[in-house]
Formats: C-alpha cells, sequence, structure tokens
C-alpha cells in the first residue's frame, strides 16, 4: 500500500510540474496581439502629484498617436520609428521601445500596460516624480 501511494503522489507531482503553462508567455502574446496592426490615440492623460490629479483631454483634436505592427515595429505621430517588445519585468506587463527620431537620435522608453484591450489602452510610466497614465483608443 505505502509503495502504491508513493507511485500515485510521484506521477501526480510529476504530472502537476510537467502541466503548468508558462502564463507569463501566455499574458505577454495576448498583450502583442491586442496591440499590434492598429494606430493608437491618445484620448487623454491624467498626471498624478502628491498635490493631486489633473487631465487633459484630446477628444476630437489631432494628436499623438503610436502604431504597433506585427512585425515588432513601432512609430508615432513625433517621428519616432523603432521597435518594441512586450515584457513581463516584476509581474508587470511592459512596452519597451527603441527608437531613433528624424535626426538619427537613440531613444528608449517603457510604458507600463495598466490595461490593454480590442479598443482601448491604458499605459503609464514615472516622469519627474510624477505619474502620467495615457488612454488611448484605436478608434479616432
Amino acid at each position: 500500500m505505502r509503495k502504491y501511494l508513493t507511485n500515485i503522489l510521484f506521477i501526480s507531482t510529476i504530472l502537476t510540474v510537467g502541466c503548468t503553462k508558462d502564463s507569463s508567455s501566455a499574458e505577454m502574446g495576448l498583450a502583442q496581439q491586442f496591440l499590434s496592426d492598429k494606430t493608437w490615440f491618445l484620448d487623454y492623460t491624467e498626471t498624478i502629484t502628491a498635490k493631486g490629479t489633473s487631465t487633459k483631454t484630446y477628444v476630437g483634436q489631432s494628436t499623438y498617436f503610436i502604431n504597433f505592427l506585427k512585425d515588432l515595429s513601432t512609430s508615432d505621430s513625433d517621428g519616432l520609428i523603432g521597435t518594441y517588445t512586450v515584457e513581463k519585468i516584476n509581474n508587470q506587463l511592459q512596452i519597451h521601445v527603441q527608437a531613433k527620431t528624424g535626426n538619427a537620435n537613440s531613444v528608449e522608453y517603457i510604458y507600463n500596460i495598466e490595461s490593454v484591450g480590442a479598443s482601448n489602452l491604458i499605459l503609464n510610466y514615472a516622469q519627474n516624480g510624477q505619474s502620467v497614465k495615457q488612454y488611448f483608443s484605436n478608434k479616432k
């Protein structure tokens, strides 16, 4: 009986370890799928400081946009052209962009993905001691 229980424990351990999915890879792949082949238009931003939150809306205006393509290239309305990757670092999904300006200067930046769906995207990043949230949609 003891040998039987040991074998069951061994087999269940192997099955559990062997069948564990890499949820980080799946999560990154899904985020990549939602991001790619769309033009994301900035609808509004929130700047969060110790003194409070200020909101600026861009709805209905020609404003900032960014393209994320399936081939992992990116371009935006500021003229930056480069590549991007979706990563998960410290349990946080991120978009890591390496681009060049029109003058061939290198630019690198990282956005934290707060939420991504079929038609909405919320990114955040820290700048000068402030937290900035950007709300995008893919419909102009």
